[in-house]
């Protein structure tokens, strides 16, 4: 890749094809280059008719900031498209290189006007909270980025699955348990309450982040609001994830399919 302005068309190509590309030096993007291309490629997805339904939170552990000089997370976007409907049948194929990962998502009932938000008043405009999977996929050769690299990929958002929703409590929610099993296994557990990100910090985070950068808060947008347990390279089969006293299932398998039709969510 010769210069900044390829690299959008080289990670729009490898969607195309389904296929990995080379990765490029860490020092070939710094962070306000990956999250101009971020806002590029989102302006062509949306251009092209797909919709902005919400927004995922990356690197929201201190571990994954430190090694990329980070003093905060970073943020990606969902469009409706990346939506899959729960209990569906997902297949690889369709995917380059999957991870799952086990989100709480958080649903905006209101939208929020620029401006200056306390916690609290962040926290009054979500509606709803459910059980989610995210499908991270990244276009880059064995998830191999610099931060730039990371967010020019859109930190790597490729599908996701929002489970059944209820009414946001958030003295109730800021613990909820989780818990994942495959074919009967164990895959990990917690709560959100044990973490130094919990997913309540960094929806704060996130939408002060989002205003500043210039990004409306909208209500029916889905926050997914950092990985829950360490993402899992994806095996077929099907996955259940128990949490907020429901359970919400994908099951995987191999070959290629075309695109499922999304899932319904509420338009921006």
């Amino acid at each position: 890749m010769s210069g900044v302005n390829e690299v959008l068309a080289h990670l729009q190509q490898a969607a195309r094809v389904v296929q990995a590309i080379a990765p490029l030096p860490a020092e070939a993007l710094d962070k306000q280059q990956g999250y101009a291309l971020l806002r590029q490629g989102l302006a062509q997805r949306r251009a092209g008719g797909e919709r902005l339904s919400g927004w995922k939170v990356a690197f929201a552990g201190r571990a994954a900031q430190a090694r990329f000089g980070l003093d905060e997370p970073v943020y990606g976007a969902l469009t409706q498209v990346m939506a899959v409907a729960p209990g569906s049948a997902v297949a690889c194929g369709r995917l380059i290189q999957p991870k799952l990962e086990v989100e709480l998502a958080l649903v905006f009932g209101q939208t929020l006007a620029p401006g200056d938000y306390s916690d609290a008043q962040i926290l009054a405009a979500i509606a709803e909270v459910a059980p989610a999977f995210e499908i991270a996929d990244c276009r880059w050769q064995g998830w191999q980025f610099g931060l730039g690299a990371f967010l020019a990929d859109n930190a790597a958002a490729g599908l996701y699955c929002v489970g059944a929703r209820v009414p946001f409590d958030a003295t109730r929610h800021a613990c909820v348990a989780y818990r994942l099993e495959q074919g009967g296994v164990l895959l990990g557990s917690g709560d959100t309450q044990a973490r130094e990100d919990s997913p309540l910090f960094n929806l704060c985070w996130l939408v002060r982040r989002l205003l500043a950068d210039g990004h409306p808060v909208e209500a029916g947008q889905v926050v997914l609001s950092g990985a829950l347990l360490a993402p899992l390279a994806i095996e077929p089969g099907a996955y259940r994830l128990h949490m907020l006293g429901t359970e919400l299932a994908l099951d995987f398998h191999a070959g290629i399919a075309p695109a499922p039709t999304s899932a319904a969510v509420m338009d921006d």
